[in-house]
């Protein structure tokens, strides 16, 4: 505070002095005339402000400091993971060998509840068709089981991603749904897929596995094989279709 005041005290001390000494030097040439003062000179007219070009609007997906798109943006359909993600997703090549599978079949069935056991036959129909813009089969069979009406359904598809094909059932038999995966063999006719699922009559998963051969056009046989009472596999159902 004390150096606060000593600081104004002396500004208004210089102050005082340079007033005085204007004061007295104006008295003492009050006499002297006048010099003229020159004309001042006007100030230069001030120049324009330069007209900023116009910013052009930017484009969708790009910030106005650059080409890049900002920062969230989802990019067109050039942009590689929408190419991707649009080619992963479509059908392809895969799911044209899956076309002799689509139509109406009638088929007859050969079941063996053991190895060595005489066959229970019945008969049923089958359509398969496309669903979900040609990505999955949709598999409805109506028929018969052990003397009972049976119905089933199911799904067939290729993964473009996991690169396999892969299968969906359930039916009336019971309340759980059995998933297998597989592929074509060498010759492109016969789908092989296997996968573990539950079993109802050991109450425990176990693997199998199940063939489809495409025999012509008009005619497929599908075959299943699970493990027998010694644990070895044996064949525990055969399908023939013919076509309607």
């Amino acid at each position: 505070m004390k150096v606060r005041h000593l600081f104004v005290g002396a500004a208004f001390c210089a102050a005082t002095a340079l007033w005085s000494s204007s004061v007295y030097s104006q008295t003492k040439d009050e006499k002297k005339p006048a010099a003229e003062k020159p004309a001042p000179t006007p100030p230069p007219a001030a120049k324009p402000a330069p007209t900023a070009p116009p910013t052009a609007a930017p484009k969708p997906g790009v910030t106005a400091a650059g080409d890049k798109p900002a920062a969230g943006a989802t990019g067109g359909a050039e942009d590689p993971m929408m190419k991707m993600m649009m080619e992963m997703a479509a059908p392809g090549p895969e799911h044209e060998k899956l076309k002799p599978l689509a139509g109406s079949w009638t088929c007859t069935v050969k079941f063996w509840p053991a190895p060595g056991a005489p066959p229970e036959e019945s008969t049923g129909t089958l359509e398969r068709k496309w669903v979900l813009g040609g990505r999955f089969l949709q598999e409805d069979y109506r028929g018969t089981a052990m003397n009972m009406p049976f119905e089933g359904m199911g799904f067939v598809g290729y993964d473009k991603m996991q690169r396999k094909y892969d299968a969906l059932w359930m039916d009336t038999m019971g309340t759980g749904v059995w998933s297998t995966s597989g592929s074509f063999d060498a010759s492109g006719k016969t789908l092989t897929f296997s996968g573990e699922n539950f079993d109802p009559m050991v109450g425990k998963k176990v693997m199998g596995r199940s063939t489809l051969e495409m025999v012509n056009n008009d005619k497929q046989v599908a075959k299943m094989f699970g493990p027998g009472p010694d644990g070895k596999e044996f064949q525990n159902l055969e399908m023939v279709m013919t076509r309607k």
